[in-house]
């Protein structure tokens, strides 16, 4: 599955939804003003990514990209 490339994956609360306006690449770990959740910025990102694309996939849209076959 392809979300969009500007998607803000790891600046979005993954439990509340809220944004951060700015977050710089610096800032690995961050707390929610809205929920309060305390987020490591990579695990936060890939929970989104995740629920981004099941919400695509559910809404029946979305262009599937799919891994290459490993050669054996």
């Amino acid at each position: 599955m392809e979300i969009g490339r500007f998607f803000p994956s790891s600046k979005t609360c993954s439990c509340c939804g809220h944004i951060i306006d700015e977050l710089t690449l610096d800032i690995r770990e961050w707390d929610c003003p809205e929920c309060r959740t305390h987020h490591d910025r990579d695990v936060n990102a890939a929970l989104n990514i995740r629920n981004q694309g099941i919400r695509i996939l559910s809404m029946g849209g979305g262009n599937p990209v799919l891994a290459p076959a490993e050669a054996e």
